[in-house]
């Protein structure tokens, strides 16, 4: 890669970090459309710009930062200690999240699960869902590099979704029982 290659994907990383915090701003204070448009246009903006810098492989790479920046500022409040996703005067007293807070190892083991189950198990299920998929792709003779390339972007690609799609679920049951059930047929295609 030569040096404009370089600082293209210098600049797709900033552009999907910056995408990042924008999608957080406009979760952590939702009712406003800019910041969502926003950021996922910084997401995509820097996406391509990677692809221009490295084709597929620029992708994936800028996938992997995206990706690994997102675990590294989640993962701050976690170092620092658990602490309620939102401020305490704006819950109201007698909702069930207003129940949560005043028991804290309730709390605590409930965030615990929602990470395991939007984490790892989200991963593993990405994981299996890519390998069906580098099953499929996989030409009978030949080098199986592309597929193995397309596989390892969709699996950074549906780890997001599915974290996404798991944490938009608000019961732990149903959210357990959505990501056992894609565990289940995403192995069955992995494996079969």
């Amino acid at each position: 890669m030569s040096t404009l290659d370089w600082s293209m994907m210098t600049g797709a990383g900033l552009l999907g970090v910056a995408g990042l915090c924008l999608l957080f701003l406009s979760w952590k204070k939702p009712g406003r459309p800019p910041h969502l448009a926003g950021g996922w246009a910084l997401l995509f903006g820097g996406l391509i710009l990677a692809f221009i810098a490295n084709a597929d492989r620029g992708v994936a790479q800028a996938a992997v930062i995206i990706m690994a920046s997102a675990t590294a500022w989640f993962s701050i409040p976690v170092i620092q200690g658990l602490a309620p996703p939102v401020a305490t005067q704006r819950i109201r007293t007698n909702s069930p999240a207003g129940d949560t807070l005043r028991r804290p190892v309730k709390a605590a083991l409930s965030g615990l699960w929602t990470f395991v189950i939007c984490g790892p198990v989200a991963g593993g299920i990405a994981v299996l869902a890519s390998a069906a998929l580098f099953k499929l792709l996989r030409p009978a003779e030949g080098s199986p590099a592309t597929a193995g390339i397309i596989a390892v972007i969709a699996s950074v690609l549906l780890w997001a979704v599915l974290s996404v799609l798991l944490l938009i679920e608000p019961r732990a049951g149903r959210r357990s029982a959505y990501a056992g059930i894609a565990m289940a047929l995403t192995a069955t295609m992995a494996f079969i």
